[in-house]
């Protein structure tokens, strides 16, 4: 009787205006590092060639036992193209660059994921970044070279872990890596996520569905139909499947 009700109530309302860009469809990413695990949804609508990129060097293992080597706290994280052997830095084997799709729309906001690049603007391969804070500088729109940095998805879970990292003491250790950390920061593995991973309906991503979830699904319920905040509307299929993982816990919580 519950999951029924909840299903009715559900069908009054409609998604937040904050809702995920490429919705539950979209493909996601477990970074696991030595400090926690970071939890990663890829816009593959919005950035289509980034994210295939992005999923190509996962996949492989390309990113496994690479390091973070630079972090700015109250700016961002960057790792994703050097290792560490024997107490030198060397850089990984690279594909090719690829086309800068910042003119996506995507902002440079706390918790999204973007590429690094040279001054080249279509010079991307493999590294990318996490914003610790909004850096609205970085978008095509307000960028100094007119072209700016692609963000290509956002951190789900585990931002508490991008904040920790953010925090570890760096210094100029010669050779560009001037923000390089004092102890190692690296990518254990990185992975597709399994399906338990997350949850549908798990709208504040805390790794159980609840009525907190449908608190914050209400929250942006709007009484006028015609506002922006009621258009993106969620289907009964969407009602569904929240009430079938109601209470239910995610792997990364169990």
């Amino acid at each position: 009787m519950r999951r029924t009700i909840l299903i009715l109530l559900f069908s009054a309302v409609c998604a937040p205006a904050w809702a995920p860009a490429g919705g539950l469809n979209t493909p996601k990413v477990v970074i696991q590092t030595n400090f926690g695990d970071i939890g990663l949804e890829l816009y593959a609508e919005q950035a289509p060639v980034t994210v295939d990129n992005f999923l190509q060097y996962t996949t492989t293992g390309f990113y496994d036992f690479l390091i973070f080597h630079r972090i700015i706290p109250g700016f961002m994280i960057q790792g994703g193209g050097y290792f560490i052997y024997q107490n030198t830095v060397y850089q990984a084997p690279r594909g090719d660059a690829i086309v800068n799709e910042s003119y996506n729309g995507l902002s440079n906001l706390r918790g999204t994921i973007a590429m690094a690049r040279s001054q080249d603007p279509n010079s991307a391969t493999s590294e990318f970044y996490i914003n610790h804070v909004d850096n609205p500088e970085l978008d095509r729109s307000q960028a100094a070279d007119g072209f700016g940095y692609c963000v290509f998805g956002r951190v789900l879970s585990g931002m508490d872990v991008v904040d920790t990292i953010a925090q570890v003491p760096t210094g100029n250790i010669g050779g560009g890596f001037t923000h390089f950390p004092s102890v190692p920061v690296y990518i254990v593995k990185a992975r597709l996520a399994p399906p338990a991973y997350w949850l549908a309906g798990d709208l504040n991503n805390d790794g159980i569905v609840n009525f907190e979830d449908f608190a914050l699904l209400a929250a942006g319920y709007a009484a006028d139909s015609d506002s922006p905040e009621a258009q993106n509307g969620c289907d009964m299929e969407d009602m569904a499947i929240l009430a079938q993982n109601w209470l239910e816990t995610a792997e990364w919580r169990q």
